[in-house]
């Protein structure tokens, strides 16, 4: 156990310390320690507000136990969420494990490390989103100090199956890593694969009530616990953690706990069984298996000769991208794959009649949909989208020291900018065309609508672009040691989160101060406003092209 814990502090060590060099934080600079924690404080201020509202609402109707339900539900979803996107990468692709390997220590060790980091890197965050709104709900229930004992263990407790099922499925993809000719192909397709087969689950778990019928739904929602009663049951510790933090007798809030911990050891030993079985073969198979396959592909000197100039580059960027698992799974990917998993739910929800998306959807059909207060919510959803491309927002640190090679290539730095920045123009229009075919199949808006929001949201799109690689270009991530330090444990990932949060509070203003107004010139007045911004951060890009890449060295 010794072996465990001083391996999981080297791991943690490795992931998390050093922050100057990791994530750009000086710790010898005042400023930024107060920007930092300005930003901590008003993701907080948000969690609070927002949990504030919504409790307040069912605390009116006496729904207000169905909020817990939420948020446990709301925590094993960002556990699963994060693992998706984080456990190949931390179990596989770390650069340390040729040097682990020679070393006295037993695959369980590794694996038990290995997990540690997992779970301590979900806790960061989930402990933000999962604590705050819980506090909230005991400050306006009146819970007493019992409550918030619950609490802490019940977020502890909540993240660990996700985290284990999803390394399980890795590690069994991974196992066949050794049989593969190409590993960087291969990994690719095992991270696809986990997100299948995780959408897969999902697909089938919702589907495993259908039998409820309309009458015995109803009656489960009016109930004061029946919404939490739709959530749970599909995983047993979440149905015991709710039931501990909703009921107020200490002797079923203990009972609940240690079922959840009975349960969650037994887990852990079917887990660390497992991979005690496929891990060491797919992490040797990783770093051994395969070879590379000979191209018998003739150079073409007339295509190269040919080509032009910004679509080489674009190219390489997009090769780039798609070559590297780590970059293709973290900075690309997240952009294409949740908008479509939230169509799919939406339009699941809408085609199902055991839920009350029916009654939405008429709704809607009954409302003026082709109104501006309606096309900034569609706006709106788009920005939340735009928060999970990270092109731009890594389009010089993706280089590492290869970058410093900008400067010396007979191409004017301003034209280098445009050209990284056109992946992340293209994924926001991917984005936002995904957003307004689902809007239209639901509202049935006219094309001049869609097309003027197409252009509106086109704009955005490109001012996101711009101001992130001018970020990127202030705070570049160049000595890194593996790709995954440089799409996780790079705390410049936080700014498209910020750039859309204040996107989307320009365009509540903007409904607040243009309420009735007709909805294309609420729409042009939105379109000139980010045009005129962005036309000035191109500018700003041209005229400081070279002084924005002073710190590529």
């Amino acid at each position: 156990m010794n072996k465990v814990i001083e391996l999981t502090k080297i791991f943690l060590k490795t992931s998390f310390s050093n922050m100057d060099a990791k994530m750009g934080v000086s710790t010898k600079s005042k400023g930024k320690l107060l920007l930092y924690a300005f930003l901590v404080l008003y993701f907080g201020g948000l969690i609070i507000l927002l949990s504030y509202n919504l409790l307040t609402g069912l605390i009116a109707i006496h729904q207000e136990t169905v909020f817990i339900g939420m948020i446990l539900f709301m925590i094993f979803g960002l556990a699963i969420f994060q693992s998706i996107f984080s456990s190949i990468n931390i179990l596989y692709f770390t650069k340390d494990t040729e040097y682990l390997l020679p070393l006295p220590l037993k695959p369980y060790q590794i694996i038990l490390a290995r997990t540690n980091v997992m779970l301590i890197a979900e806790y960061v965050l989930i402990f933000l989103v999962g604590l705050i709104p819980l506090a909230m709900y005991g400050i306006l229930t009146g819970a007493g100090v019992f409550f918030y004992i619950k609490m802490v263990l019940a977020v502890i407790l909540v993240p660990i199956l996700p985290v284990l099922l999803i390394n399980i499925i890795v590690m069994a993809i991974m196992s066949f890593a050794r049989l593969t000719k190409n590993r960087n192909r291969f990994q690719l397709i095992a991270s696809l694969l986990v997100l299948v087969i995780i959408v897969g689950l999902s697909i089938s778990m919702s589907g495993m009530k259908e039998d409820i019928s309309n009458e015995e739904m109803a009656q489960m929602v009016v109930q004061a616990n029946g919404m939490i009663e739709l959530i749970k049951g599909y995983f047993p510790t979440l149905d015991f953690l709710i039931e501990t933090l909703v009921t107020n007798e200490i002797g079923i809030a203990i009972i609940g706990f240690l079922k959840t911990i009975l349960i969650t050891i037994l887990a852990f030993v079917i887990y660390m069984f497992i991979a005690q079985k496929i891990y060491l073969k797919g992490l040797v198979g990783n770093l051994f298996g395969g070879g590379y396959k000979k191209s018998n592909k003739q150079i073409n000197q007339k295509e190269y000769s040919n080509s032009k100039l910004y679509k080489s580059y674009v190219g390489k960027e997009f090769k780039n991208l798609l070559r590297n698992p780590v970059f293709l799974m973290q900075c690309l990917l997240p952009a294409i794959l949740i908008p479509i998993l939230m169509v799919g739910i939406i339009y699941a929800g809408i085609n199902s009649e055991d839920n009350g998306m029916a009654e939405l959807t008429k709704m809607l059909g009954q409302m003026q949909t082709n109104s501006f207060m309606i096309a900034c919510v569609i706006l709106g959803i788009i920005q939340f989208f735009t928060m999970f491309i990270y092109i731009s927002i890594t389009a010089i640190s993706r280089d590492g020291e290869n970058a410093v090679f900008m400067k010396y290539i007979p191409v004017p730095l301003y034209n280098q900018y445009i050209y990284k920045i056109i992946p992340n123009i293209i994924m926001n229009i991917v984005t936002i065309i995904i957003t307004l075919g689902m809007a239209q199949y639901i509202l049935h808006l006219p094309i001049i609508t869609l097309i003027t929001l197409l252009i509106v949201a086109t704009i955005m799109g490109v001012l996101q672009s711009i101001l992130m690689l001018i970020i990127d270009l202030k705070r570049p991530k160049l000595n890194w040691d593996s790709e995954y330090a440089v799409a996780k444990q790079n705390l410049n990932l936080i700014f498209p989160m910020i750039l859309a949060m204040v996107n989307i509070m320009v365009l509540v203003g903007a409904v607040a101060l243009l309420e009735n107004i007709n909805v294309y010139i609420g729409l042009i007045i939105l379109g000139i406003l980010f045009a005129i911004i962005t036309i000035a951060m191109n500018k700003y890009l041209n005229k400081n092209q070279d002084k924005l890449a002073e710190k590529i060295i």
